[in-house]
Order: structure tokens, then sequence, then C-alpha cells
């Protein structure tokens, strides 16, 4: 996936659903945080990227660290204007992983358009508040934080 994608440096729309279960191969997948290294390597290389879906729902192996991987590669997308993210169940992220996203939705000045589900995973209620406060930094065209705790 990361060597096919990697050439295309002019993608501006990026929809990937990384489940932790395959059907074809009816077998449990692991999405780890070596993954998430080589998906943020892949991410740094499409410059123009202006629209990233990416649901990880379920996958139990990644953490903070991935989660740190992924935001900071996030954050040198200087075209990305809609943000979709779902980590659904993603249970070993935490309030540091929480925070890490909310400080690329906060530093990502070009981002109108966000949608976090952060349901069912590691971060605390106080976690979610502090990833729901982006909102008071500044203007969104829709900010949607979806959390266990709402």
């Amino acid at each position: 996936m990361t060597n096919s994608l990697s050439s295309l440096s002019s993608l501006s729309h990026l929809q990937l659903h990384l489940a932790n279960y395959s059907i074809l191969a009816n077998k449990r997948i692991s999405i780890t945080d070596r993954t998430m290294k080589s998906m943020s390597t892949m991410l740094r290389s499409v410059i123009s990227l202006s629209h990233l879906d990416l649901s990880l729902r379920k996958n139990d192996k990644i953490t903070d660290s991935g989660m740190i991987d992924l935001m900071d590669a996030i954050q040198s997308l200087q075209h990305l204007s809609r943000l979709h993210l779902d980590i659904w169940g993603c249970t070993k992220v935490t309030d540091v992983g929480g925070q890490k996203i909310r400080d690329i939705v906060r530093a990502c000045t070009s981002l109108i358009d966000v949608f976090v589900n952060v349901g069912e995973t590691g971060i605390s209620r106080g976690g979610v508040a502090n990833l729901e406060n982006v909102r008071n930094t500044r203007s969104f065209h829709q900010l949607k934080i979806i959390s266990h705790y709402s």
C-alpha cells in the first residue's frame, strides 16, 4: 500500500478504512504502530491532500505512539481542509493520543471540516473535554467530536 500510494503526490482525496478483520481472508489483521508509521510516511509524500477520511475502528494494537506518528504526518499536510478520523474502539489510545489530535486540529488552520470519533478508546472524560475545547480556539465550518461520554 505505501509504495503504490506514495507515488501519487498530487492526490487530493484519500479514504482509508483499515478494519481489524478481513472478510476475504476470514481472519484478524493486525494494524499496529508499525503500520501507522508506514502510513505516516506515505501521507507525508501526498503533499496536495485536501480531504482525509481515515477509519481505524477497533484496532486494539494502535497505541499513543502510533497515533502521534499519524498526527505528525497529518500536520505536515498544508492543504488539508477536511479530516474525518474514526478511532472508535482503539482502546490503547489514551489522553496522550487525544491531546495530540487536539493539538493538530488546533494548529492546522486550513482545517475547516473536522469529524473525530474517539468512542470506546482509552481517552478519559477530561481528555474528551480537552479535545472538545478546540472549538474555543478558532472557527470551523463543521466540528464534530463523538465519544462514549456524549
